[in-house]
């Protein structure tokens, strides 16, 4: 490859690694690993002992659940992301066909005392793709991305008032971000579409603890660990004016890696049971989205000339999270029990210039209802469902405002739609 031809890339190369960093702070962590949970807005995660999720929400409950049990399932996410141009000419929908994400777990009563467990999750994604050809497409064309993560635990009951887990999470993460990168300097050459792909390998961990005052009310504390993500791809660059007019050809690829840190979270919750028929529940967690605040890129740059751009920081600005759930479950007989639960979880977005069109993430309000069917004493089918409506600002800008970016229009709605089913077996 030349030097021109380098150049460029490495140049291209940085505003795409910019953009991924957004598409992977913004928020879209998968709360949604429990088809059951989703009923209720996820209240009491982890220490209602009504599913095997607890491995991975927390695993010092896992000591509610008796014998050896396998749980298979999953939720499908649909986005609606309707944007409204202030020029009226370039409106678009940023939704992507619906993902299945799929959850997994076994639970094993060893003794008294002691349970192992096995989870496989995929605890952040999220997809979106607008028209190649965007007015807006600086802001991004397309993003996918998902992880998938192995995390075995094993609990210990100290007492009947007291019990602790812990695990170790195995996580593979993979990145695609399209995006416009507009014309170089004031030529009027267009530098391309580019399009990241970036995957990586690395591990963590989870702690939790849960505490029984009485034997009809439950407090449960988890912690589950940041992972840094030391990605490693390539970026392809196509329909490129500047390549074809400096060395004839109009698309070319570069080697790319950056550092990616998921956010370490903390999660707090409760569940009562109110009468024989009736439970409550609730849930705080704060997920530590500032680790975003910044973001390292290496580029592969052919000379020592571009030395500036073999190491960029991205400055991201994002702030932590916060999501507060309550639900309720209700017991309508041995064979059918009915839930519903609400809860409202903030963004991470303090500075609306910073929101990419990939993942044009708000505030969100969610709705849920679900039921359980026990098909017989050891088999057991969950189904779970819930809107999550975007409320608060939704604007989109061309750039940063430090930038000397101009607000370009808002997003008419931003809205989620979540439809989980899975299934329990005791053997």
């Amino acid at each position: 490859m030349s030097f021109m031809k380098k150049s460029a890339a490495a140049l291209v190369l940085t505003g795409v690694a910019a953009a991924t960093s957004t598409a992977l702070a913004a928020g879209f962590q998968l709360t949604e690993q429990s088809s059951l949970g989703a009923g209720r807005a996820y209240a009491g995660a982890g220490i209602v002992g009504d599913d095997l999720s607890a491995v991975h929400y927390n695993p010092a409950g896992m000591t509610l659940l008796e014998g050896t049990r396998f749980q298979a399932g999953g939720v499908w996410i649909g986005i609606n992301a309707d944007f409204d141009s202030d020029n009226g000419m370039a409106d678009e929908n940023g939704r992507l066909k619906g993902q299945m994400i799929p959850a997994g777990y076994v639970t094993h009563q060893v003794n008294d005392k002691v349970w192992l467990g096995f989870a496989m999750t995929v605890p952040f994604g999220m997809g979106t793709e607008y028209s190649r050809d965007w007015e807006y497409g600086n802001r991004g064309t397309s993003a996918k991305i998902y992880t998938f993560d192995m995390n075995p635990n094993i609990a210990y009951k100290v007492s009947d008032f007291i019990s602790v887990g812990a695990g170790v999470s195995v996580q593979y993460a993979k990145a695609k971000l399209g995006m416009d990168m507009g014309t170089f300097g004031n030529t009027g050459f267009g530098i391309g579409h580019a399009k990241l792909e970036a995957d990586s390998w690395d591990w963590g961990f989870n702690l939790g603890v849960m505490i029984s005052p009485t034997d009809k009310l439950r407090l449960g504390l988890a912690y589950r660990s940041a992972i840094k993500h030391d990605a490693d791809g390539h970026t392809d660059l196509t329909d490129s004016d500047v390549l074809e007019m400096l060395e004839g050809i109009n698309s070319v690829t570069v080697g790319s890696s950056a550092s990616i840190k998921t956010p370490d979270t903390v999660m707090l919750t409760s569940t009562w049971e109110a009468t024989e028929k009736l439970r409550l529940s609730s849930l705080i967690r704060w997920a530590n989205w500032s680790n975003f605040d910044t973001l390292k890129i290496h580029n592969e740059v052919p000379s020592p000339t571009l030395g500036a751009l073999s190491e960029k920081s991205i400055e991201n600005k994002w702030q932590d999270t916060w999501l507060f759930s309550v639900g309720a479950d209700y017991k309508i007989s041995s064979a059918f029990t009915v839930r519903g639960g609400i809860a409202y979880e903030t963004s991470p977005i303090d500075d609306q210039s910073t929101r990419m069109a990939v993942i044009p993430d708000t505030d969100r309000v969610w709705l849920s209802l679900g039921a359980s069917w026990y098909a017989t004493k050891d088999l057991q089918f969950d189904v779970g469902a819930t809107y999550l409506m975007g409320v608060g600002d939704k604007d989109l800008y061309d750039d940063l405002k430090s930038e000397g970016g101009k607000k370009i229009g808002e997003y008419d709605s931003l809205d989620a739609y979540l439809l989980g089913v899975q299934m329990q077996y005791r053997f």
